[in-house]
């Protein structure tokens, strides 16, 4: 059963949350909510998101300020002309569900919600692109929202990246 966005809540990370609960399949991730990511927000280094569904913990989400290379997002991405080599950026350091509520839409809640934080960011500094380094198993899931494959080699992480600015246009 989908879990509608009306039934999330967001609230950012603080000492008082209880995270034990949390599962993923991804170790590095669920080890960096449980025991890094409290000291990383201290430390302003991210800031992390956590979602709730009936009061239990369902999913979470880090930001970091980023920026991303001119030469590394598609042709008809970004302003023609730009006379700089990097594009202001929001980046996903880390996205993830828990085990018992995958494909029940908290990721695509997610990424609504990170796409709303971007555009009211970018009414306050500059910032016209989302970037992400996703784990090749999650590749389909960020293509799936509009993230493109950046033109840059691949380690073991694929980074990609949405430039939001250009569907607010197409949208309006």
């Amino acid at each position: 059963m989908k879990i509608p966005k009306e039934e999330l809540t967001f609230s950012i990370l603080s000492s008082e949350d209880d995270l034990s609960g949390f599962t993923c399949r991804e170790n590095d991730l669920e080890e960096f909510l449980k025991f890094d990511s409290l000291k990383s927000q201290k430390n302003r280094i991210s800031v992390t998101h956590l979602v709730y569904w009936n009061e239990i913990l369902v999913g979470f989400y880090t930001l970091i300020s980023d920026s991303i290379e001119v030469r590394g997002i598609q042709e008809g991405d970004g302003v023609p002309g730009y006379p700089y080599s990097r594009y202001p950026a929001l980046k996903i350091a880390r996205l993830a569900t828990d085990d018992r509520f995958t494909k029940r839409d908290v990721g695509r809640n997610m990424l609504r919600k990170i796409l709303v934080t971007a555009i009211n960011i970018s009414h306050h500094v500059g910032c016209r692109i989302i970037t992400v380094d996703v784990k090749p198993r999650s590749f389909g899931f960020y293509e799936k929202y509009g993230f493109t494959r950046t033109i840059r080699k691949q380690s073991d992480s694929i980074p990609m990246y949405r430039d939001f600015h250009r569907t607010l246009i197409e949208k309006s």
